[in-house]
C-alpha cells in the first residue's frame, strides 16, 4: 500500500452512547480522536483493532445534497436574481 494516503487508527475502546449504541473510539497516531458506530467498521473490529482510514470523494452523492439544497434555498428566498422562475 505503498503510495496509497491513508490514517492508521487503534480502537482505544468501545462504548455504550445515551440510546444504546455501541461506539468505537478510535486513536489517531498523532492522538486525535474519531468516534463510529461500531456497526460501520469492519466485522471483528474490537478493543485494539488497527484500522487503516481512507476517503474517496462521492460527486453523485455531493451533487444529489447540492440540489437539494439550492430547491430548498429557491423555496426559502425565492430564485436567484437573473434566474428564470418556473
Amino acid at each position: 500500500m505503498g503510495g496509497e494516503r491513508a490514517l492508521i487508527a487503534t480502537v482505544d475502546r468501545i462504548e455504550l452512547d445515551e440510546r444504546g449504541e455501541l461506539l468505537a473510539v478510535l486513536v489517531l497516531d498523532d492522538g486525535q480522536q474519531l468516534v463510529f458506530p461500531l456497526g460501520l467498521l469492519p466485522e471483528g473490529t474490537h478493543k485494539g483493532s488497527v484500522l487503516r482510514l481512507r476517503f474517496e470523494p462521492d460527486p453523485e452523492t455531493e451533487r444529489e445534497r447540492r440540489e437539494r439544497i439550492q430547491r430548498l434555498q429557491r423555496r426559502l428566498f425565492g430564485p436567484e436574481p437573473g434566474e428564470e422562475q418556473g
